[in-house]
Parts: C-alpha cells; structure tokens; sequence
C-alpha cells in the first residue's frame, strides 16, 4: 500500500508539473505571439511608441481625438490607484462628449477596493462595463480608423538591458483595425456584465486561512503547496487572489493586511467554501 501511495503521489507531482509548463508557455504564447507580429509590421500602418512618457503623452493625444465610440479590454491584475485615475479622467472626458464607451476588463477587478471603485465611477459616467475571467491581450480601437495594442518593448523584440520601459503600437491598417474590433466583440459577447455590488464574503475561505497560517508561520509557497496539497499552478493562483482581495502588493503587506481585518480568526467549520 505505502508503494502504491508512494507512486500515485509522484504521478501527481509529474502532472502538476507538466500543467505548470503548459500554463508557462500558453501565458507566452497570449502575451508575446501578438507583439512579435505588429513589430515586423513597423512603417505598413504600424507606429510603435516607447517609453513611459511617450506612451502617456500618445494615450492623451488619441483618445482626445475619438468622436463616436471607444473599445477597450483590459486583462491583469488592476493598476496602481494613480494610472486608474488617469485612464477614469479620460474616460470620463471622452464620456462628456457623447463618445460610447464599452469596456471589458479583468474579473480581478472585481476582487480590490481601488478596481471596484473605478468600474463604478465609469458605470456613473455612461459607460459600458463588463469583466471576463480571460481576455487575450490589452486593446483600444477608436472609432474605426485606429487601435492601440501592446508591442515589443524592444525595438528588435530581444531581452535586453533596456526592454523593461512600456511599449504601445498605433495600428491604423484598416484591415488590422477591422480584425481588432472584431476581436473585441467576441470577447464582448462572452463576456458578462460586471456585478458592482459589495461582494457576499467577508472574510477567507478554509483555504485561504490555510495559506495565510502558513505565511505567517514563514513557510515558502512551495511548501505550504506541499502543505495543503496542491500543485504550484494552484498555489500561483491562491495567493495572487489573496494580494488581490486584500489589495496587497507582497506577501508582507497581505499578512498585515490580513490581521487588520481579522482574517487570521480561523473560519467557522463547515462553511461550505474552499
């Protein structure tokens, strides 16, 4: 029996690993396939900008041009309070015009008090909102003349010392643009409209509490994955929840943040969640 056991836990971690590899290389595959493309489509209706100033400065610049609607997708996890007030005031301008603005973004959003409060205050000014568990890339398209994209944040695509500075690229291909929109629309579709009440939960799942003790305790995630039985992909995905519903940005602050709302009060039993 211990021999059997023994070979059944290895297969596992054998699979979990060879899960985590596939969730790597279709996380490059989503980010990196379509820079790669748009950078070797430079000078046939492609302009790439660099650099953090650049980027703000073209971002202005573009959206103050839109005179009939503005597609958007934003997938991660929300940016920092100071880059969503910038991206609510132009919203809120281009609203103020009569511009019609749909936007979907990141169930995450959903999950942090800065995220919430931007999809509200965008829902007050007349835009359309939806959020989607995935979306494939980040997006802008402009009336229909003009989209905005990620793009290689180096001029020949490599690692080098200067790629860490943002990069956008301004389509205007009317093909690439038309493909853009069109893109936008399926994920539109299969989005679903963002639920902006105050979430039910008010405290961790027997999971997470789980993780959090174990944190606390000094342990590394691959350890508590150990702990508690599940692969590093799961692990991954646990704690990023946890920075984001506690609104932390390291595992220091969620510890912190965590005890300040007394979520290191084990849960009651039975709670029904995991």
């Amino acid at each position: 029996m211990g021999r059997i056991l023994h070979s059944a836990r290895q297969a596992i971690g054998e699979l979990a690993c060879k899960v985590d590899e596939l969730d790597r290389r279709l996380a490059e595959v989503r980010t990196g396939a379509l820079p790669a493309h748009l950078d070797r489509l430079s000078g046939h209706g492609v302009e790439v900008f660099r650099g953090e100033s650049e980027v703000r400065q073209l971002l202005e610049d573009t959206v103050a041009t839109a005179t009939g609607r503005i597609l958007s997708m934003h997938p991660g996890t929300p940016l920092p309070a100071s880059l969503l007030l910038a991206a609510r005031r132009r919203d809120e301008e281009v609203l103020g015009r009569g511009v019609a603005v749909r936007t979907i973004h990141s169930e995450s959003m959903l999950r942090v008090p800065r995220g919430r409060a931007h999809l509200k205050a965008l829902r007050r000014a007349g835009a359309q909102i939806r959020t989607s568990a995935t979306l494939p890339y980040r997006l802008t398209v402009l009336d229909t003349g003009l989209a905005l994209v990620p793009a290689p944040t180096c001029g020949n695509g490599g690692d080098g010392g200067d790629c860490a500075e943002p990069a956008v690229a301004v389509v205007r291909n009317p093909g690439l643009v038309s493909l853009f929109a069109q893109t936008f629309e399926f994920c539109w579709q299969d989005a679903r409209p963002a639920e902006l009440a105050p979430p039910s939960r008010t405290g961790p799942t027997a999971r997470q509490y789980q993780v959090l003790r174990l944190m606390q305790l000094g342990y590394k995630d691959e350890a508590i994955a150990r702990e508690i039985g599940v692969s590093s992909r799961t692990m991954r995905r646990i704690v990023r929840e946890l920075l984001e519903q506690l609104d932390a940005t390291s595992r220091f602050s969620a510890g912190t943040a965590a005890q300040a709302r007394g979520w290191l009060v084990p849960p009651p039993p039975h709670d029904g969640r995991r």
